[in-house]
């Protein structure tokens, strides 16, 4: 018998009957926690998630990543209000972002010039804005913020996640039946109730990216050889064992790790691209997780914002366009939706410290081929509408969010959405997903196009292999418009279109292009000639 059968078998668990995992756990003093700490080092347990279970027996391979900007982002530094410019200068006369270092994604909304790695993918259609996000009475507490983020609630006697809620109702069995690999990961952030249940925690979640990568290059959590030469080197090795035989998906991780490889783009002195380069190579070995969580700390910016809060956004910015550019280099970039959530926004007003105080609302920035499309969700909140303290009001629940993801996104079951949002109900958003809908792979979409002539006339042949909303339009060569003749969704199959008449009308004698403009992906453009 193997020394990993052997710590399976009836005859071992018997010998330490007085550590079974409840009684490991609490030798450890964290019964319930989900989590064992050795040292300076941390890592929770959590085999499933409530996202990723949403997907379990579902035929769409999607994954979702979170990104936590922790200690509240300045939403009006980041997504800049040029519809109340005037008074966002009035306001912050020492931290606004002139307009001379923004880049303009709308007649209405910028982004600044240190976030330009976002501007690429607003273009491609890869990038949607949620404004005014908050919630009503918003604390201003990190901690009960946090919470309330979290638990989708602000009922304080409710210790559970909103995704924990979800998983314990569509797992009864999970504590004594849990699934083959892990369902969820999370990278720092322990201690967030997202993903808690009444009983167990529904992640696999590491403190720090090193923890992540130690586990994924060696197979298990715990070094079981490099121990101290002492009286209690016997009893380490012992709970390193028995923790490294019970939590057996760190050998499902080195195996998905070992079949991707790295992308060759990210920095590794940034710690979001560390954490991101490894969820995608997870991605990559198809390890079979849905949800994955990421954080990225520092925005509690009090004081010297300007300064800090580019730092923040450049390393935010720089590290989602090479994840995008990594998935798409493997092809999986339209299977990965991601969002950037945080406790809560800034107040409206600069302090004495060229920083912000903690505030209300602010922006949710969703990144992915699959929104199919760019724009902004919700109404802004008025710079000059604010509360009794200087704070914006919000315009959008957050709970919408979760639930539109949920539904359109993860295809969850309504009974268990409603569990998971504690029976209320919250209004679906448009973000261009759908659930009843796989997600388009662009390159495949239009497998053929071509200028079909025939004896008096000048036709487009194109195949679509699914259906989608396309646009056709005729240019001349010097890039006139001679007009749209198709606008709408067209569905999958053969189709033909006529190229040298328009509005009844024969085009005069030249040469011509026509651009077939896939929304949400991109344009193919090929010349013709009319006789």
């Amino acid at each position: 018998m193997s020394k990993k059968d052997y710590l399976k078998s009836k005859k071992h668990i018997a010998e330490h009957s007085s550590l079974d995992r409840r009684g490991f756990l609490k030798t450890l003093g964290i019964a319930g926690a989900g989590a064992i700490s050795f040292g300076n080092s941390s890592l929770s347990v959590l085999n499933s998630n409530f996202l990723t279970n949403a997907l379990t027996g579902s035929t769409i391979d999607r994954s979702l990543v979170l990104i936590r900007l922790k200690g509240g982002n300045d939403g009006l530094n980041t997504i800049v209000p040029l519809n109340h410019f005037d008074t966002y200068v009035n306001k912050r006369p020492n931290i606004h972002i002139p307009k001379s270092n923004l880049i303009k994604l709308s007649d209405d909304f910028a982004i600044p010039n240190h976030m330009r790695n976002l501007e690429s993918m607003w273009k491609e259609g890869e990038m949607k804005v949620v404004n005014g996000v908050g919630y009503e009475n918003s604390s201003g507490s990190h901690f009960k913020s946090s919470d309330i983020w979290a638990s989708a609630t602000n009922n304080n006697e409710i210790s559970t996640g909103w995704l924990g809620r979800y998983y314990d109702e569509k797992y009864l069995d999970y504590l004594t039946n849990p699934t083959e690999k892990p369902l969820a990961i999370q990278i720092g952030s322990r201690g967030n109730l997202i993903f808690n249940g009444e009983k167990t925690s529904y992640a696999f979640a590491v403190s720090s990216p090193e923890r992540l990568k130690k586990v994924a290059e060696n197979g298990t959590l715990f070094d079981t050889k490099n121990l101290p030469d002492c009286t209690h080197g016997d009893q380490i090795e012992f709970l390193r064992r028995i923790s490294n035989a019970t939590y057996s998906y760190a050998s499902v991780i080195h195996e998905a790790y070992n079949q991707s490889e790295d992308f060759n783009k990210y920095d590794a002195e940034n710690d979001l691209d560390t954490q991101l380069s490894l969820v995608s190579r997870l991605i990559k070995g198809d390890l079979g997780s849905k949800i994955y969580m990421v954080s990225l700390g520092g925005f509690d910016t009090h004081g010297s914002q300007p300064e800090k809060h580019q730092k923040l956004l450049t390393t935010l910015s720089d590290s989602i366009k090479v994840f995008y550019e990594d998935l798409k280099y493997y092809g999986l970039d339209k299977k990965v939706l991601s969002l950037t959530f945080s406790e809560f926004g800034r107040r409206v007003a600069e302090n004495g410290s060229e920083g912000t105080d903690h505030g209300t609302a602010a922006p949710v920035m969703l990144f992915g081929p699959a929104l199919k499309g760019n724009g902004f969700i919700g109404e802004h909140p008025n710079l000059s509408d604010l509360n009794n303290i200087g704070n914006l009001k919000h315009t959008l629940d957050f709970r919408s969010i979760y639930t539109t993801i949920l539904t359109d996104w993860l295809c969850a079951d309504k009974n268990f959405i409603d569990k998971a949002m504690l029976g209320d109900e919250y209004s679906l958003l448009g973000l261009g997903i759908n659930c009843n809908e796989e997600v388009i792979d662009y390159d495949d979409l239009i497998t053929y196009h071509a200028a079909v002539y025939g004896s008096s006339n000048v036709d487009l042949n194109l195949r679509i292999n699914q259906d989608h909303h396309i646009k056709i339009y005729i240019y001349d060569i010097l890039g006139r418009n001679h007009g749209l003749i198709y606008d709408n969704l067209l569905r999958k199959g053969t189709h033909t279109f006529p190229l040298s008449i328009n509005s009844q009308r024969k085009l005069p004698t030249g040469q011509y292009i026509y651009s077939i403009n896939v929304v949400g992906g991109k344009n193919l453009n090929k010349s013709f000639v009319v006789k």
